[in-house]
């Protein structure tokens, strides 16, 4: 995909602002005007590529699934995808809630830099036109994006309060991988990183591959959910080939369309057989990790830390991307690995025309978001992890 913005002069073209309601076969109906917008993002997010939406759509997804856009003069200038929940605060108030899967981690919307200064106060207003407040999960609070729409919501009015913060691992291109690994990684860590990768060549040979496109892609996937199903997460049935539904959403997702494709894969060997794995996303010059597993026969050998160091290694003295998206929460050992962060976070946009009071949504969703935490915690306990 092109890294480039296009050239359109939006100021001399006079835009003219429409805003359309998409269901989602319309949506997936959209044609390459999709696509100049992923290129000219202000705020990159692969989640919201047409590959990644459509196998959401085709498998994962059972919800009406909306995108409010808006067009200027032809040119497709926003999109923000949706889901409205009725009873989510005991049905007092509806609440929109940006696109999120269990397989997507921002829902940053994509806005179309070259025509942001009227797309930005013409999407805040299509939002505050939808019935209900808005709450977009794991946001970029320091990404473009917000930093765009907030200061629209400050000169309109518009409240907002921001749930579990937190900071994201990562990798912004700059030195070389043995510079970042002198300065980043501690002397402890690269002594363990020394270590294990000794201890795992003593088993035999260790080589990698990385696939972009074609059969390749293919048979990596593949080994992904061979590796990933092979493990703990194999025996809770979380595994993406687990299931039916979620093999099928894997191989659409992450494999071939033709000879390129959103994703990237890259595996570790040892004597041929693949032993760990990540897939990351791509647009523009942004990659999303998205996922990573790795052979638990081999955890005495580090396996899993190799492949982070192989991760950002294959990053820094590659062009194939300027910032690495971690996908991590908060306290995820990547944290101590990358060189940098972004604040993270759940956003409540909320209008003043809204009929009850912030302070009332606010409790409930906090109330909400604590049985919810209990729940899972409670469930974990269960099931011995």
């Amino acid at each position: 995909m092109n890294m480039m913005p296009s050239k359109v002069d939006s100021k001399t073209s006079n835009p003219v602002l429409t805003v359309r309601c998409l269901n989602a076969h319309e949506w997936l109906a959209l044609g390459t005007e999709w696509e100049e917008l992923l290129d000219n993002a202000l705020e990159e997010n692969a989640y919201y590529a047409r590959q990644y939406v459509q196998a959401s759509l085709n498998h994962i997804e059972s919800r009406k699934v909306k995108a409010l856009t808006l067009w200027a003069n032809g040119h497709l200038v926003a999109l923000l995808p949706f889901v409205t929940e009725r009873w989510r605060w005991l049905g007092l108030q509806p609440d929109n809630i940006a696109w999120k899967t269990p397989y997507s981690t921002l829902t940053a919307p994509l806005i179309d830099q070259r025509f942001k200064e009227t797309a930005i106060p013409a999407l805040a207003e299509a939002m505050r036109n939808q019935k209900g407040a808005w709450l977009f999960p794991e946001l970029t609070l320091d990404g473009a994006a917000h930093m765009h729409l907030s200061a629209e919501w400050n000169r309109v009015g518009t409240h907002r309060q921001v749930f579990d913060p937190f900071n994201r691992a990562i990798m912004l291109h700059g030195d070389d991988f043995e510079h970042h690994r002198r300065t980043v990684f501690s002397k402890k860590r690269r002594k363990e990183l020394e270590r294990v990768r000794k201890r795992l060549s003593d088993l035999g040979e260790i080589t990698e591959t990385h696939a972009t496109g074609g059969p390749e892609l293919d048979h990596a996937v593949e080994e992904f959910l061979r590796i990933e199903a092979s493990g703990w997460k194999g025996d809770r049935g979380t595994a993406l080939g687990s299931n039916k539904k979620t093999r099928a959403f894997a191989r659409e997702a992450f494999g071939s369309q033709g000879d390129t494709s959103l994703a990237r894969a890259d595996l570790l060997l040892l004597n041929g057989t693949a032993i760990a794995a990540y897939l990351t996303l791509q647009t523009g010059a942004t990659g999303f990790t998205i996922k990573c597993a790795f052979d638990e026969a081999y955890r005495s050998q580090g396996v899993g830390l190799i492949l982070f160091e192989n991760m950002i290694r294959n990053f820094l003295n590659g062009n194939w991307a300027n910032k690495l998206d971690s996908a991590a929460n908060s306290g995820h050992m990547i944290g101590a690995l990358y060189n940098s962060t972004v604040a993270m976070g759940d956003l409540l946009v909320y209008g003043p025309e809204m009929l009850l009071p912030l302070a009332l949504i606010a409790s409930l969703e906090t109330m909400r978001r604590q049985i919810r935490e209990t729940a899972k915690a409670g469930w974990l306990r269960l099931r011995g992890r």
